[in-house]
């Protein structure tokens, strides 16, 4: 019930004076990668969930463990390739490599099973360009690539081929369905594309009016990702596999009740994604029901330390649901458990009062009713009043 009653609250359009919703999860400080300010951009969980590749500025590259994050005895720190800023990994399919992308045309490649990071070959191609976006379809070694200036391009076998120019803003995220090697893309400016088996961009009508932070496409059982924007905003990609020309936005939904606004995303566990909240916090959908939960927002980290609170989201993943792990920008690794129940806090205090009356009532109403004695007394008492 307390659940439901959250969902109801997040999805309902901000009004003046409303209440904001109740957090899900607790947050804690478990370490600081360094003792200065990282500059972390973000990072992506392995396929087999066992590790997490982080990246940043200036090159930092760091490897650390999905389920042990808060131990440093796992952490695999890789030397610096470049000296520019790095944008966003992502993970080979079959998981034993990823392929990093960053300002001035950076494209790297990195080996899981010796810890080899290197420039990938015949990126020089893409020399001079800040790259923000790649993605590796589901079922093949092919990989999207989104920079800051609206290009899409297609990364095979060591070759760039650009695909689009159509627009002109950064492309801000790409994901791909799980079950078809079909890729949603979404801009700052200028709408939501979709990227066909056959690499065919076709960008969808009317979705240009949106500032679109990022993209989920989580959930295999039907052929439909989420697309989030500023200003709190997610809607419904339906996905045309026959002809993905034919694809829709869906309504757009606004989470009016939150505080702060969305900068993007990470994939969570079942299925679902995290939503990224500046100033930090975090909030939980899930595509399969549309249901929507804030996790913990920016009054729940000034709690736990107030420059926890006025550090940034990095990524986030989850071990399973509502467990998991936090990178902040500064480089504090967070882990985040579900709130247990709180009893007293679903029990009002003068309901627990009552409650005890009514015990105490029923326990001497029945001892007045089973003695004569007690009776014979308060009939004399009262006709004595009268």
């Amino acid at each position: 019930m307390r659940r439901a009653l959250i969902l109801v609250s997040i999805m309902t359009l901000a009004t003046v004076g409303a209440s904001l919703p109740d957090s899900t999860v607790s947050v804690k400080i478990e370490r600081e990668l360094a003792d200065f300010d990282i500059g972390i951009n973000g990072g992506e969980l392995a396929p087999d969930g066992s590790n997490v590749l982080i990246y940043g500025e200036e090159g930092f590259v760091h490897l650390i463990s999905a389920k042990n994050a808060n131990q440093q005895e796992y952490d695999v720190k890789l030397e610096n390739e470049t000296v520019h800023d790095i944008n966003d990994v992502t993970w080979h399919p079959g998981g034993l490599s990823a392929v990093l992308v960053g300002d001035s045309g950076v494209v790297l490649r990195f080996n899981s099973t010796n810890y080899a990071l290197g420039e990938a070959e015949g990126s020089s191609v893409m020399a001079g360009k800040d790259i923000n976006a790649i993605q590796f379809t589901p079922g093949s070694s092919v990989a999207y690539i989104g920079t800051e200036d609206g290009e899409l391009w297609r990364y095979y076998a060591n070759t760039f081929t650009l695909l689009d120019n159509q627009a002109t803003s950064r492309i801000s995220d790409i994901d791909c369905l799980p079950n078809d090697n079909i890729c949603v893309v979404t801009s700052l400016n200028d709408g939501i594309a979709i990227i066909d088996q056959g690499d065919s961009v076709s960008w969808i009508a009317d979705s240009s009016s949106h500032t679109w932070m990022g993209v989920g496409c989580e959930e295999p059982r039907i052929n439909r990702c989420t697309a989030f924007a500023s200003g709190k905003k997610v809607a419904r990609i339906s996905i045309d596999l026959l002809d993905t020309s034919k694809s829709e936005l869906g309504e757009i939904v606004v989470l009016g009740q939150l505080t702060g606004d969305f900068t993007g995303d990470n994939s969570g566990s079942d299925f679902a994604s995290i939503i990224s909240l500046g100033p930090l916090g975090m909030v939980r959908w899930t595509e399969y029901s549309g249901e929507a939960f804030l996790m913990f927002e920016n009054r729940d980290a000034a709690e736990v330390d107030v420059f926890f609170s006025a550090d940034r989201y990095a990524m986030a993943w989850e071990n399973a649901e509502n467990s998991g792990f936090l990178i902040t920008g500064q480089g504090k690794v967070v882990s985040f458990e579900p709130l247990s129940e709180n009893v007293e806090d679903e029990f009002p205090e003068f309901l627990a009062y009552l409650l005890v009356v009514c015990v105490f009532g029923v326990f001497f109403g029945m001892i007045y009713w089973n003695s004569p004695w007690l009776q014979r007394k308060y009939a004399k008492l009262t006709k004595r009043n009268k």
